[in-house]
């Protein structure tokens, strides 16, 4: 309940009483608060002296006439909303009171106006600063989190890629790899799960096929063709692709693959062009010029230290039939 000064009328609030004074009594808010509420010292700086701003009849004067003064300021409380989130009746009231597409589109036409892009992002001093801050930097993300996220997407319809999307992504990803051709294939240990895979005399083995190859031509001396001087570059789908062949003796170049395997997904067409780039040099190996060596025969190379394999190629070696 708010009290007219002049006429002791009662109003619910402030704003009934403003526009009273300003009807009934001809008065703006600051004059009647200068004349009737203003305290000493009220409308100087707190740091400088300066004259302050009159905000309304319900605040009255500020107590900085600047920020760089209100930096200054000691007497006002800092960090008040540090460690405390506001409540979330007031976070709905909000959201659902904002024209977030209106609000959305404002910040875009006012980014492009001031810095010429439409998103701060793009601007190559910001991208140094973020890419200079997450340096170096490994988030875990548990599964909380990874939750949360879903829970999210979720809420806002974003879980999965439009379609759209998807062919952004389609474009990019194909000039990345159409450009990076040269690219060296680094040798690592097979991220699948469902392959037999492990080394022998130095060189890296993706199935018991190739194993069984290396096993039966001990006497050979290979090397790995997984680098750039033995790369071979195919089309499929209008896009361009690379494709590495298995080992080589300096003779031959061996493509390494199950009878079941050859017209799997590109396979044909990488061996095709690995004959017309090799010609009768380029040599495709299956079981039938090359048999799998027995399992008993290749425990007892894994037990005698020439084969190593990690445990999850040794329990699908204890599966195999053969």
């Amino acid at each position: 309940m708010e009290t007219c000064k002049i006429c002791d009328k009662h109003f619910k609030n402030l704003k009934s009483l403003s526009t009273h004074l300003n009807t009934k009594h001809d008065l703006i808010t600051k004059n009647y608060y200068d004349t009737y509420i203003k305290k000493d010292g009220e409308g100087n700086c707190n740091v400088c002296g300066k004259k302050t701003t009159y905000r309304n009849i319900g605040v009255g004067y500020l107590t900085n006439c600047s920020i760089e003064c209100r930096n200054k300021d000691k007497t006002i409380k800092r960090d008040y909303w540090k460690g405390k989130s506001q409540p979330k009746e007031m976070v709905l009231k909000r959201v659902l009171n904002t024209d977030q597409i209106k609000k959305q589109k404002t910040l875009e036409t006012t980014i492009v106006k001031r810095y010429g892009v439409s998103n701060i992002t793009e601007l190559e001093s910001i991208k140094d600063k973020i890419s200079s801050g997450n340096k170096g930097k490994i988030l875990n993300r548990d599964h909380e989190w990874q939750k949360k996220i879903i829970e999210s997407k979720k809420r806002n319809n974003t879980l999965k890629h439009s379609d759209e999307t998807k062919q952004k992504i389609s474009i990019k990803l194909n000039e990345y790899y159409t450009s990076n051709l040269n690219r060296e294939k680094y040798i690592s240990t097979s991220n699948n799960v469902d392959h037999f895979c492990g080394w022998y005399n130095g060189l890296y083995f993706r199935s018991s096929l190739e194993l069984s190859f290396l096993i039966q031509n001990k006497d050979k001396v290979f090397t790995t063709c997984e680098n750039n001087k033995y790369r071979i570059i195919y089309e499929k789908d209008n896009k361009q692709k690379s494709y590495y062949p298995d080992f080589t003796d300096n003779v031959f170049i061996y493509e390494i693959k199950p009878t079941t395997l050859l017209k799997f997904k590109d396979n044909q067409v990488k061996i095709n062009q690995g004959f017309d780039l090799y010609g009768d040099k380029f040599k495709v190996i299956t079981e039938k010029e090359c048999p799998y060596i027995e399992k008993i025969k290749i425990f007892e190379l894994i037990e005698s230290g020439v084969v190593v394999v990690n445990e999850n190629s040794l329990e699908k070696l204890k599966k195999y039939k053969y």
